[in-house]
């Protein structure tokens, strides 16, 4: 029987089977002692791995389509350097018994290569309550000791997706696939391509300080709030790759406008602090004010690419948020054509 052809949950229970095996055989623990609890299924499945009396660690395998294996080992090498500074608390990665970073896994009747990453458990509270006195300053301190990095850790052999308009629009799944455009319909097919005939000429200004290391898909579910209570964290390193420092920053931005947005002055209050904690470690890319709205945009390109392929996939994706994840980035797109401002875009 194909992989494919199991339900979610059959597949969740053997690639959990083969992570327990992975663990006892690559990394020195009791496999079959340690407690698993899901924290998602969708390219990747994680959980949380707690061995008895012991700390916890996130186990990651990448199934569908996961970045291979020399990509990421330059996660995991970023991770370390990330984890090695101590400016900004991220899960950084635990090796195998020999030294390795990540460990390729059979899965049975699956044609595609499967690999498997621990790292070690960022503690603390998942979505940081984005209203919390302190709390935005926090996550916009955060986003920059991110790419702050950049610039004072160099590797030379990173070696990770490029995310600019090529890749994200013009190259993109939801651009470019049969199966998205069904899911598009015409009208939204139409509406994606003529934002990115519009917005491309923006999105390929900045220099060499605008650009560097990015996370990817940093979106609020992303963050931690820290049991300290004065520092934010950052997880889930899968999309990291090379780009403009501002799609970290709209991805954020897009993220807090979607659950802020029918509260009067909430967002805009979230994101005057979130740019002030920013601004106090590094200064904002050139031309910010006008760059935004085009990388909000860009933002929820790259979410129309991840939603558009995991609908015909995962049954969990296309029967609830999917497709209205969709409709409602479609509508807003086909707004912005029409001549208004793009969710998430700042006013003076």
């Amino acid at each position: 029987m194909s992989f494919t052809s199991l339900s979610h949950t059959a597949q969740l229970e053997l690639l959990e089977q083969l992570t327990r095996t992975t663990l006892s055989e690559h990394y020195g623990l009791d496999g079959q002692a340690v407690q698993m609890q899901v924290q998602q299924y969708e390219d990747n499945a994680v959980w949380r791995v707690t061995p008895p009396g012991r700390a916890s660690f996130v186990a990651r395998v990448s199934v569908r389509e996961g970045r291979p294996a020399h990509q990421q080992r330059s996660e995991m090498r970023w991770l370390e350097s990330l984890a090695e500074s101590r400016a900004v608390p991220v899960p950084g990665p635990v090796t195998t018994t020999d030294g390795c970073y990540v460990v390729p896994v059979d899965v049975p009747g699956h044609d595609e290569p499967c690999t498997l990453a621990l790292l070690h458990w960022v503690p603390g509270t998942a979505e940081p309550p984005y209203r919390q006195p302190g709390v935005a300053e926090q996550m916009g301190t955060a986003t920059a000791h991110l790419h702050q990095n950049v610039a004072t850790v160099e590797l030379s052999d990173f070696d990770r997706p490029v995310w600019d308009a090529e890749t994200i629009l013009l190259k993109g799944h939801a651009m470019n696939d049969p199966t998205a455009h069904q899911q598009l319909g015409p009208a939204g097919l139409e509406a994606l391509r003529t934002v990115a005939e519009r917005i491309t000429p923006a999105l390929q200004e900045g220099g060499p300080a605008d650009r560097g290391r990015i996370h990817g898909d940093l979106h609020r579910e992303n963050m931690i709030s820290m049991p300290d209570s004065t520092t934010i964290g950052i997880i889930d390193f899968d999309d990291c790759g090379t780009g403009h420092f501002l799609l970290d920053i709209a991805t954020v931005l897009g993220s807090v406008h979607r659950i802020a947005r029918k509260e009067p002055g909430a967002y805009e209050h979230f994101a005057h602090a979130y740019l002030t904690g920013y601004t106090r470690v590094r200064p904002l890319p050139a031309d910010f004010d006008r760059l935004l709205q085009p990388y909000l945009l860009l933002r929820d390109a790259f979410v129309l690419n991840f939603v558009t392929a995991a609908v015909p996939v995962n049954e969990a994706v296309a029967t609830s948020w999917g497709p209205g994840r969709i409709a409602g980035i479609v509508a807003s797109m086909q707004d912005f054509l029409a001549g208004h401002p793009y969710p998430g875009t700042l006013h003076d």
